[in-house]
This record gives C-alpha cells, structure tokens and sequence, in this order.
C-alpha cells in the first residue's frame, strides 16, 4: 500500500518497534497513547515528510492511521503467517543485494533489533492485507462499467507476436559434429528435451526458453529460427565459443486478448485505479468513528 511508509521499505522504521523514553503525550486515540517520541523519530525520517512542524503534524497523522487499522485488524481477525513475513524479508534483503548477515547488520546498525524489524515487516503485511480486503469489498461494479473500461486499456491486453524455444547447447570443445548429430537424431523423431536431458544435463526444464518476443533473440538465434515451422529444428549455430541447437516448440500471432480472458486482471487493475480514493475514504471513517485528541 502506498499510503503509509512504504511497505517492506528497507530499514523505515529506526526505532519504532521499540519507543524508548516517553517524553510527553502527542494524541489519545480512544484510549491509546501516542507519544511525542513516536512522533519526532518518523519526522525524523526526512525524506517521508517535510520538515518542521508540518514534518510531525505528518508523522502523528500516519501514526494515528496506523493505529486505527491495527485496530480494525484485530476486529476482523486479519492474521500474517511466518511463511509470509519470512517471504516479503528475503525480498526486501535480495532488492536490496545484501546477503542474510549484511541485511542483519544494516538493521542493526540504525538501532533497530532484527526481531524488532520483523515485527514491523510483519505488521505492514497485516495492514496491507486488512486494507485490500476492505476496500475490494467497498467496489461495486457493473458489467458495463467494466467493458468501458476494457475499451479504454485495450492496449495493455495486446498479447504480441511471440515463439516458444527449446535450447541445446554443447560447447565448443565438442565440436560441431558432435551438434550435427544431435540435429540429425532430432530430425529421426528423438525427443528434444530428452536429446537436451542427455547431452547438456546442466540446462534447466529441458532447454524450454518460454515465450519469447522476436525482437527480443539475438541476431543469430532469430535467423536460425526465421521461418521454421513449430516441431522444426534450427541449423547448427556456432555462437558464444559453442554450438547451439533452437526447436520451435510454439508459435503464437499477436491479437488482442477477449474482454472475458482478462477479467480478473480488469478488476485488478480497476480497483488499483479507485484504490487511493477508497483507501482515504475508509481512513477518514475509521478516525470519524474514533475519539481522538491531538496535542501538537
């Protein structure tokens, strides 16, 4: 959600999963505390919110919020697994190219407690999944309404050309008589993922390269594949100090895909256009419906 701190942001939360020396009341929220502490270490994160007092006018508001939604958590029974904070932390290290004990020690080192941090990464999930589930259930869409919008996107549902290849790669050393051959046992009838299985045990899902765009091939690959029929094999190409087999496992046409193949993703994307909207409204229901004393 893109409404509170960033979700699963690297190291965005200083101090905040455990609050030390309370310095002095900032808001009630019905019976909740929030202390001017909280508040002034998320000011202190410049680069979220302005400076000064508008800085931490900011910050209450984003505690506030995110109190009112743990709360609404709880009342719904919203729960996040360890499978699923353990998920989104090996994101966060790997986006951020650190290994597990270089993750550790950035955290670590801005005064945070790795247990700490998994506590926050765990309660930004909670809320993340609290506030999707509310509002998908606020969207009420008609049929027509959708097709509109289709009409209006149909670009992004433009599926284009593409080719499905099966690669066998045998290195230089073994010639090209050796690729010759496998062409040839290919041609025979042999399956090519077995021949791929058997002479380039290293290659993955028997050499299957998925779909593929043709701007996207090399120069090479996209001459040897031009033209050939699905179930065809390539012309040995020598390329990269070896020797390279491609099958044409599938082809496809580009067209645009029907209203009805892309409905899931339509809602989606629907609601993700509304979400801002609906995500403000709810807030600001929550807050009607709580007592609350600001005192900065």
């Amino acid at each position: 959600m893109k409404h509170w701190l960033p979700l699963l942001a690297l190291l965005c939360l200083p101090a905040l999963a455990g609050a030390a020396i309370v310095d002095g009341i900032a808001a009630v929220v019905d019976r909740y505390v929030i202390t001017t502490s909280e508040v002034d270490e998320l000011a202190a994160l410049g680069d979220r919110v302005a400076d000064g007092s508008a800085g931490k006018t900011r910050a209450l508001e984003i505690l506030i919020e995110k109190h009112l939604v743990e709360r609404e958590a709880d009342r719904l029974g919203v729960r996040v697994t360890p499978e699923e904070v353990e998920r989104a932390v090996e994101d966060v290290r790997k986006r951020n190219n650190l290994g597990p004990d270089a993750f550790r020690a950035a955290i670590e080192s801005q005064g945070l407690t790795y247990e700490a941090y998994l506590e926050e990464i765990a309660s930004q999930i909670r809320r993340a999944k609290l506030a999707s589930r509310v509002l998908r259930s606020r969207v009420r869409v008609s049929d027509e309404a959708l097709r509109e919008y289709y009409l209006k996107n149909v670009a992004e549902y433009r599926v284009a050309d593409g080719v499905r290849l099966q690669h066998l790669p045998l290195p230089g050393a073994k010639g090209r008589a050796a690729a010759e051959a496998a062409r040839a046992r290919a041609g025979a009838g042999e399956d090519f993922g077995a021949l791929v299985r058997e002479l380039s045990p290293g290659t993955a899902d028997g050499g299957d390269m998925g779909w593929l765009a043709p701007e996207s091939l090399s120069a090479e690959v996209k001459a040897a594949v031009f033209g050939l029929a699905e179930g065809a094999v390539s012309p040995v190409v020598e390329m990269r100090g070896g020797f390279h087999l491609f099958r044409v496992a599938e082809r496809r046409k580009g067209r645009v895909q029907a209203f009805e193949e892309v409905l899931d993703r339509l809602k989606d994307r629907y609601f993700q256009d509304q979400e801002e909207e609906l995500y403000q409204g709810w807030i600001q229901s929550l807050k009607d419906s709580a007592r609350i004393d600001r005192r900065l």
